[in-house]
């Protein structure tokens, strides 16, 4: 069940970061964003889930600190695609923050391995 809900806010985290480098959907990624306080808020607390729900799902070994590697590698990548989209701006705090959301929900697993 995890896992499912893992693949699943994923997958809403995907379809609502094109949704918003197309230029569709303002009205629910905005309503998140004004909802949590704010667009830093939103990124801390969408990587936040998204940490815990996956090292829920996983298995001691990515506990190691390869899945954190990987879910950073993978903001990173979305994030820097917005430097080179129209309708997006890069801001390197949005990546920070969200680093900051996916280590801390990682610690506790890290650290009771």
């Amino acid at each position: 069940m995890v896992r499912i809900l893992a693949v699943g806010w994923l997958a809403f985290l995907v379809i609502l970061s094109a949704s918003k480098s197309l230029g569709y959907g303002h009205w629910a990624w905005g309503s998140i964003e004004r909802f949590l306080g704010g667009n830093l808020q939103m990124h801390f607390v969408m990587a936040f889930i998204l940490s815990v729900l996956a090292h829920l799902a996983s298995s001691g070994f990515w506990h190691r600190g390869w899945l954190l590697l990987l879910l950073i590698i993978g903001c990173a990548l979305d994030e820097s695609l917005q430097a080179v989209l129209p309708l997006r701006n890069f801001n390197p705090l949005d990546f920070l923050v969200t680093c900051a959301g996916l280590l801390l929900a990682a610690l506790p697993f890290m650290v009771a391995r």
